[in-house]
């Protein structure tokens, strides 16, 4: 199958973003109820080789869990890929008149939904356990700064999480896109492929250095950059294709990178391309029924990621004791509540918090 991806439509991202969501949700529960793990943020070949005993013996019901473990966490890669290919369409079809213009608005609207993300966690975490709620002053400090990332000890340092690195993360993105776009703009395909082999080298050179200074390199833009220019570019370039002389050589680096910490780096840029292309019958289908629950979900999706974390405070503590088929319907149930809450949130964030924050963006403008 041979596909181009010039032309998604604004719905098909939606879609993406919904098929990445659920898989977010999914793994952030299910990693916690079974050993094998994720090369999230660190390699460690023993991962794969617990979920290859899983396979060997044939636990069904922990390949399951365990693949939502060990692989859950790429669905971070569909925001990745979504946010540069946006960007770059806004940027092709009409330029922000100043740098100020384009990011103002931007970090507008994501410190909106921090702040009713820090609400949110408070609220759930000292119902669940006021105690919990002792460091949350170093919480809002360290999310407003957004140097949650900048460390080991930090990025999950603070009970039931979740994901919230990523508002640093893409925000370090979101500066440094205009300066990829003009180089890519200016230099084309040559411009690209130097850039993108830059951001290879630059990865290799101070993993490291980084894992030294104690700080993960793949909660932060550099780490991600390969797959955040590759979007640039099928976002550009209309005679761009992904089709098996691609998705082979990215599949067997993906697969070598599960084994080998020197093929590691490259597992980010090669999964987004094998999600990209595996997922083009979800996302290019036609049906409703596919369609609309996806949407929905993609939606919602950042409020799913504000609190997806602090709920699993209150599912957690069902799942002890279980077997592993009971597990799984209560990683599906903890999704159908996330799921409602968030579009709960999605309606008070869009009726009575996003009317101000436009306001505030048409000011600063």
């Amino acid at each position: 199958m041979k596909i181009s991806i010039y032309d998604l439509s604004k719905n098909q991202i939606t879609i993406l973003k919904g098929l990445g969501m659920i898989i977010i949700v999914l793994h952030n529960f299910l990693h916690w109820t079974n050993k094998i793990g994720e090369n999230e943020f660190s390699f460690d070949p023993g991962r794969i080789f617990r979920f290859i005993d899983a396979v060997i013996h044939y636990d069904a019901w922990l390949i399951i869990g365990g693949s939502f473990s060990f692989w859950g966490f790429l669905g971070i890669e569909v925001f990745i890929f979504a946010s540069a290919y946006g960007l770059t369409k806004q940027f092709l079809k009409k330029k922000p008149a100043s740098y100020k213009s384009y990011i103002v608005p931007k970090l507008i609207k994501i410190y909106g939904l921090i702040i009713i993300g820090l609400v949110c966690y408070f609220m759930l975490m000292y119902r669940f356990n006021p105690a919990t709620t002792d460091r949350f002053p170093e919480f809002v400090i360290s999310s407003l700064l957004l140097y949650n990332n900048f460390s080991f000890d930090m990025i999950f340092s603070y009970p039931y999480i979740g994901p919230w690195w990523y508002f640093s993360f893409i925000i370090q993105l979101y500066l440094i896109f205009p300066l990829l776009y003009f180089i890519i703009d200016k230099y084309k395909k040559r411009g690209l492929y130097i850039m993108f082999a830059i951001s290879c080298i630059l990865i290799y050179a101070l993993l490291p250095v980084c894992n030294k200074l104690n700080i993960p390199l793949f909660a932060n833009f550099i780490g991600h950059l390969p797959e955040f220019i590759l979007a640039i570019g099928f976002a550009m370039y209309k005679d761009w294709y992904i089709d098996y002389k691609t998705v082979l050589p990215a599949l067997c680096i993906f697969i070598l990178s599960w084994f080998s910490e020197y093929f590691f780096p490259l597992s980010f840029v090669s999964a987004t391309i094998l999600i990209i292309y595996s997922c083009y019958p979800i996302y290019n289908c036609s049906w409703k029924i596919i369609q609309k629950p996806l949407l929905f979900v993609g939606g919602i999706s950042m409020f799913m990621f504000l609190i997806n974390g602090p709920l699993r405070a209150y599912s957690l503590r069902y799942m002890y004791g279980k077997e592993q088929p009971e597990i799984l319907l209560l990683t599906l149930i903890h999704l159908l509540i996330t799921i409602v809450i968030s579009f709960v949130i999605s309606i008070f964030y869009n009726n009575m918090i996003s009317p101000h924050l436009n306001r505030l963006i048409k000011k600063v403008k």
